[in-house]
């Protein structure tokens, strides 16, 4: 952060609104993956006004694109998808060949965009075209090497084939999982590891060999990494798999260390679930008047949001 800072003024001082602009993106998403999401709206705005008049279309795709995956994280999907889509058009018209640095900029664009339409098409209900854009993303990804956006294809991907094909769900994380392995990127390990613990005590008997180690990894390393907007998903995975195990005590505490979490940056997707098993645990223990108490919040979330209850438990975790 203080690096790009340094690198922010020199920019600044040599007048370059574009560079500027790109750097204060970069800013934005450092502040929002910590947590800090107000001072990331900030930057991205601050952003958003250099690039007013400038001829800079993968720069203002990039922020479009940004934008359009900001908005989803705060339940927005509608908003979400129509940042996606100007990011896809301004884009359109450039070369995807992969040989110049541009035709590269303007692939990893499309790609990501591509991601970030998806999964507000699968928050609209939309199930099917949203494993083929991710599908899509991936194919370009790949294609151009661009590995760590193939990553976040596998992450969603993984989430989306838990609902129309289980096996294929835990083989697109497996192949995630070497992808992110390979080239050391530990933050999508994460996410791919809390994935895959779900797929395996979803659907395998492997949950306790294999599901519970792979979401303890999870905690692990968005600890590690203090990965804040992440952290909550491995906590709640492995609460539920204590909470389905017969383990309430166990499961309390994870789910209450998710909230504290969650509530730093008030995601619907992570309030929710932790609302929701935070009510059953206290109906499975008579404790009615807490369980009517997070039954209610888990509601309200829904309802602030536009949001489907049973989306959000059927697909909990889409990035």
């Amino acid at each position: 952060h203080q690096h790009y800072e340094t690198v922010l003024q020199a920019y600044r001082e040599s007048g370059n609104r574009v560079a500027s602009a790109r750097v204060l993106r970069k800013i934005g998403r450092l502040l929002w993956d910590v947590g800090k999401r107000d001072n990331a709206e900030t930057r991205y705005a601050e952003a958003a006004a250099l690039l007013e008049g400038a001829d800079a279309p993968i720069e203002q795709a990039q922020l479009w694109q940004e934008r359009g995956r900001q908005a989803f994280r705060g339940g927005d999907h509608a908003r979400a998808a129509k940042w996606a889509d100007a990011a896809l058009d301004g884009v359109r018209t450039l070369t995807t060949e992969h040989v110049s640095e541009e035709g590269r900029d303007a692939t990893l664009v499309t790609a990501e965009a591509l991601n970030t339409k998806a999964v507000a098409l699968a928050r609209l209900g939309r199930n099917l075209e949203a494993v083929r854009q991710i599908e899509r993303s991936i194919e370009l990804a790949e294609a151009a090497g661009l590995l760590g956006t193939a990553c976040r294809g596998y992450t969603n991907l993984g989430v989306l084939y838990t609902t129309i094909d289980p096996a294929q769900a835990i083989k697109v994380c497996r192949r995630g999982l070497e992808v992110a392995r390979h080239i050391g990127d530990s933050g999508f390990q994460a996410r791919l590891l809390a994935n895959l613990a779900v797929a395996c005590c979803t659907f395998t008997d492997r949950c306790p060999t294999e599901g519970v180690p792979a979401a303890e990894k999870a905690i692990e390393i968005d600890r590690a990494l203090d990965q804040r907007e992440h952290l909550p998903v491995p906590l709640i995975v492995l609460a539920q798999i204590h909470q389905c195990n017969g383990r309430p005590e166990l499961a309390v505490g994870l789910f209450h260390e998710a909230l504290d979490v969650a509530r730093e940056t008030s995601e619907p997707q992570l309030l929710f679930p932790c609302y929701d098993g935070l009510a059953t645990l206290n109906l499975d223990l008579d404790n009615l008047a807490e369980a009517e108490r997070y039954f209610s919040l888990a509601q309200g979330i829904c309802a602030q949001h536009g949001l489907d209850p049973e989306a959000l438990v059927v697909l909990p975790f889409l990035d």
